[in-house]
Parts: C-alpha cells; sequence; structure tokens
C-alpha cells in the first residue's frame, strides 16, 4: 500500500502531461519566464504557534520560485524555502531546502493554471555564528536530505499577469536524523533514514510573468 502512495505522484505525473490540451486561453501566453515570492508554511506555522510543539515549525518560512518555459513547453522550475531566525547576532535558516524540477501545464482555462511536475530536492539546516573579534563568522549545517520532489499548483491570475499561487508539494528521500537515546562522546549517534520531508507540504505565493 505504501508503495502505491508513493508511486502516484509519478503516475500523475506521466497521465496529466500527455491528457490535458489547453484551451479557452485567455491567460496571456507569451510570457516565458515567472518570479513568485509567498509563505511556506501556513499549516504548520500556525498549528504550531497554536500548541507549540516545533520550534523549527513556529518561524515563518519563506518561499522563492523562479520559472521558465523551454521550446517543448516544458516548466524548468527552481525552488527554494526555508525559515529563517536572527537572535544575538546568529542567524539560522531550518527547513531549508533547494529543488529542480520540470513540469506540464494539465489544465489551462480561463484565469486558472494547474500545474505539476516532478524532479530532484536538497535540504538541510543551516547556521551563521557570530563574528567576535580576530575571528570570522563560522558556517553549519546539518540536518541533510535528497530525494524527489513531485508538486501540484494552481495559479489564478489576478491582474496585469500577477498570480496568486497554492502550491502542494511531496518530498521523498534520505534524510539525516540522530537518536536521541544512544550517546557517543555527549553526542547522539547520527543515523539515515528513507522517508518523506513533510514540513512544508502547503504553501502560497504571488507569482509575476516577466
Amino acid at each position: 500500500m505504501n508503495k502505491l502512495i508513493y508511486s502516484l505522484p509519478f503516475l500523475l505525473f506521466h497521465y496529466g502531461s500527455y491528457s490535458q490540451e489547453i484551451k479557452n486561453n485567455k491567460i496571456d501566453s507569451n510570457f516565458t519566464h515567472s518570479f513568485s515570492l509567498g509563505w511556506s508554511n501556513p499549516l504548520s506555522y500556525i498549528s504550531t504557534n497554536m500548541t507549540n510543539s516545533s520550534y523549527n515549525d513556529s518561524i515563518f518560512g519563506i518561499l522563492i520560485d523562479y520559472q521558465f518555459l523551454d521550446e517543448k513547453k516544458t516548466i524548468n522550475r527552481l525552488h527554494l524555502k526555508f525559515s529563517p531566525f536572527y537572535l544575538n547576532s546568529n542567524l539560522t535558516m531550518s527547513n531549508f531546502l533547494v529543488s529542480y524540477t520540470k513540469g506540464r501545464t494539465i489544465h489551462h482555462k480561463n484565469k486558472i493554471n494547474f500545474i505539476h511536475g516532478l524532479g530532484a530536492y536538497y535540504k538541510c539546516n543551516i547556521y551563521r555564528n557570530k563574528q567576535v573579534s580576530g575571528i570570522p563568522a563560522k558556517w553549519s549545517s546539518d540536518y541533510y536530505g535528497l530525494g524527489l520532489e513531485y508538486y501540484w499548483s494552481l495559479d489564478y491570475l489576478l491582474k496585469n499577469n500577477f498570480f496568486a499561487t497554492i502550491l502542494m508539494t511531496i518530498n521523498l528521500g534520505f534524510h539525516q536524523d540522530y537518536d536521541p537515546t544512544i550517546f557517543n562522546n555527549n553526542n547522539s549517534q547520527e543515523y539515515w533514514t528513507f522517508k518523506t520531508a513533510n514540513q512544508q507540504i502547503f504553501s502560497l505565493a504571488i507569482k509575476k510573468m516577466l
């Protein structure tokens, strides 16, 4: 059953890329580039701030997205999201994720675009410790992960080639974690596991066609 669930996005991508013709087009199709800025974690941000259950997910998440259309009408998408936090001159970017995907329009009518795609992602947490006299600032990272990303988005035309975007992503891959019950020289034991990265499944953004 789990294999079927994990395979579903890839089956949908294969089928949807060829099954839906574009018709009743009222969106200007001459634009081949777009830039999006948005909120990467609205659901986890609201729920965890109500319950105070997770420090990382209680930080406001930022989404940056660039897309371009190639000669085959494939949507090439470079996607970046993270939750920044700055305290005592120390910078933390938790749930930092960058992905590159290729997608297709599966429905395009009037003011609405439905798009989906598939690609690869890399994630981690990034830290920058403050600089002190004679010592440069130190960068570090942990909780790495990499794997496949499937995304689905709905774009609604607002005005002058500005769109409101609802984005859903599924990330499945290998992720670094630590066992809090095993200690070695006061450090917990590192291990890797195959799982979904589900911190930021649902996102909201504003897209501008360029």
